[in-house]
């Protein structure tokens, strides 16, 4: 038999401009101490936030902060507690539906959720209108709005630090999304094996890192021993789509949009570019790769395109907010055009890596002298060795160009890759005591003055 309470508790709300000064500062800290979860707001650099509280009876019973930031246009809500003697799963939800209320600006609403929590469950925060965005470390990040509206918050938590670890379930899926898009888009114009396009073979010899580990053997019907491997543009070094997405939404400059890319090389970028609404110029010396990323890309044109030319002495029209280029790695992989042969001028067929080099450098001039002042240079690069097995140091003569230049180095981030092939690898090269390598470098540069970044870069809002 349920039986009714003999009198209603009677409620009352206030909403809060902020918690310092209000009178409820040590009522708050309490509560949210005794909570446990929700100590963070008895932290005064978090009572600096509004907050709507809830009397029962005339006392204090609970309360939610928030926080509205106009300068990144979003409404985040914070921390929570009912006293658990008043709490029922209709007074919580009211008391989120009056926070929510107070969001008069209509900015994308944003809460980190825990399918543990008393109070902010998923499941409550999904019946409100919130999507998740990302789960980690069992955390539901979640919006009500646009997904687009958080995609730099995505972006941050995926990276967080300079090792962006791309082996990750969240990586993987976002990075997977990205090249099932340049497939479709290659397909639809039918170019053959898009994000490897024109690439077939470019690994030099069979002994690349994915045949190592993926080689298959079988007797055919004479008894004969075959070997057959992946296609060897399976060890050809594509760029990540993801990657491409975070260096040009991060180094973007708020009233920026373009972006030149010397030495341009494969579709990424130029798609992603595109993707993501931006202007793409990039210059090639191959025409087999500008022909087959231009279709590919044929959707975001006129904006994004390629040009046939020799990017060491190339002048683009313009200026541009962002460069990025991500350049050959010394005699690592052959470029190879429609008759065959590298093109005359192709930087990674000079005899000596010292001409290499000069070239390469040559080209960063030309793009830093267009480069608008405050402005990023970025550089997804990586070493290799001589023939005696000793590194050029590439990566450390790219730093020492910057400053030569006038750049500040104001990056390194490590972007590191699967460890597995590199396990096999290792089995032989560990006896000449050479360790694999399984990171490229992203070089940051930046031309200007760094005191700038706050202003002309758009703050990414509460992580």
């Amino acid at each position: 038999m349920n039986t009714q309470p003999l009198f209603k508790s009677s409620e009352e709300w206030v909403t809060l401009p902020q918690v310092i000064g209000s009178g409820y500062e040590k009522a708050v800290a309490k509560l949210a101490i005794e909570d446990g979860i929700a100590q963070r707001a008895a932290r005064k650099n978090m009572q600096i936030h509004s907050a709507v509280i809830l009397h029962v009876d005339g006392s204090f019973a609970g309360f939610m902060t928030f926080q509205k930031n106009h300068e990144v246009r979003e409404f985040c809500l914070l921390q929570s507690v009912i006293e658990p003697q008043h709490y029922t799963p209709d007074l919580y939800r009211e008391l989120v539906e009056r926070v929510i209320a107070e969001n008069t600006e209509g900015y994308p609403a944003v809460i980190t959720t825990d399918p543990k929590s008393k109070f902010e469950t998923p499941a409550l925060f999904e019946s409100l209108g919130f999507q998740t965005y990302l789960k980690m470390s069992g955390f539901h990040y979640m919006v009500r709005g646009n997904l687009a509206d958080v995609r730099m918050k995505l972006l941050a938590h995926l990276t967080m630090t300079n090792v962006w670890v791309t082996t990750k379930g969240d990586w993987l899926r976002h990075k997977r999304e990205w090249n099932e898009r340049i497939n479709a888009a290659g397909e639809a114009a039918g170019i053959p094996n898009p994000t490897f396009a024109t690439r077939d073979g470019c690994w030099q010899g069979v002994n690349g890192y994915s045949n190592v580990v993926n080689t298959r053997r079988h007797v055919d019907e004479t008894g004969e021993v075959v070997a057959t491997t992946k296609s060897h543009n399976g060890n050809a070094s594509v760029l990540d789509p993801l990657a491409c997405e975070i260096i040009a939404r991060f180094f973007m400059p708020s009233d920026g949009g373009r972006i030149y890319n010397p030495f341009g090389g494969g579709v990424q970028m130029g798609f992603v570019a595109g993707g993501c609404g931006y202007e793409y110029l990039a210059s090639e010396i191959r025409q087999n790769q500008v022909d087959a990323n231009n279709a590919i890309c044929s959707q975001f044109a006129p904006r994004v395109k390629w040009v046939q030319a020799d990017s060491s002495a190339y002048v683009p029209d313009g200026e541009f907010d962002l460069i990025f280029t991500c350049p050959p790695y010394y005699k690592v992989e052959k470029y190879l055009d429609y008759d065959g042969k590298p093109p005359a001028g192709e930087i990674n067929s000079t005899p000596t890596y010292e001409e290499f080099k000069e070239l390469l450098f040559s080209g960063y001039r030309q793009a830093i002298a267009r480069l608008k002042e405050n402005r990023f240079f970025v550089v997804m690069t990586g070493d290799s060795r001589d023939k005696t097995g000793a590194y050029h140091c590439h990566e450390a003569e790219t730093e020492l160009f910057m400053k030569e230049q006038g750049l500040s180095v104001y990056n390194r981030i490590v972007y590191l890759e699967c460890e597995f092939t590199r396990l096999a690898h290792a089995k032989r090269t560990l006896n000449t005591r050479k360790f694999p390598k399984r990171e490229q470098k992203i070089i940051v540069g930046f031309k200007g003055n760094i005191n700038a970044i706050p202003r002309d870069f758009r703050p990414i809002g509460r992580l």
